[in-house]
Parts: structure tokens; sequence; C-alpha cells
């Protein structure tokens, strides 16, 4: 059960890594998208969640 919890959170982690890469450099591109309320609070979401895997998993 542990090692099956550790390897979905890590899949997570890998998963919320792309998403938010992708998300920045789009933005980074793009100068004249002007992301949401709801579009910034879902990537500082996913940026806490990245910090807790982080932390649990002692990844830096």
């Amino acid at each position: 059960m542990m090692f099956t919890t550790a390897k979905a959170e890590l899949h997570e982690h890998v998963r919320l890594v792309a998403e938010t890469e992708g998300y920045d450099a789009t933005l980074a591109a793009k100068p004249e998208i002007v992301p949401t309320d709801e579009s910034l609070a879902e990537r500082r979401r996913k940026e806490e969640r990245k910090l807790e895997l982080i932390d649990k998993y002692e990844l830096i």
C-alpha cells in the first residue's frame, strides 16, 4: 500500500511539473494572454501541491 501511494504521488508530481512548465512557457511566449483569476489560483494550487510532495519525499 505504501509503495502504491508513493508511486501515485510521484506520478502526480511529474504531471504537475509538466503542467506548470507548459502553463508558464505559454504565458512567457504569449504576453498578450491574460490569465483569469481561476487560472492563476489553479496554478498556485499546483505549485503548493508540488512543494508538499517535494517535502514529503525529500526530493530536494
